[in-house]
């Protein structure tokens, strides 16, 4: 199933957060948190990422996309 038009932080909720391996497509930190998101209907999870130092944010699709 994929996306069909953008989903709103309030159509789902985030189940977790976590410190990530990732660098900052903006600043190039390494200081980066993500936070999974699934959909209130259980068929998308996404995954929303903010850099801790410069406040970039970014999502991800994940694979259901």
């Amino acid at each position: 199933m994929t996306h069909m038009r953008p989903m709103s932080e309030s159509e789902g909720e985030f189940t977790s957060t976590h410190r990530h391996a990732a660098t900052c497509r903006k600043c190039k930190s390494e200081n980066v948190t993500c936070k999974t998101w699934e959909s209130s209907d259980g068929a998308y999870e996404d995954y929303k990422y903010t850099c801790q130092d410069c406040g970039h944010v970014w999502w991800v699709d994940g694979i259901d996309a």
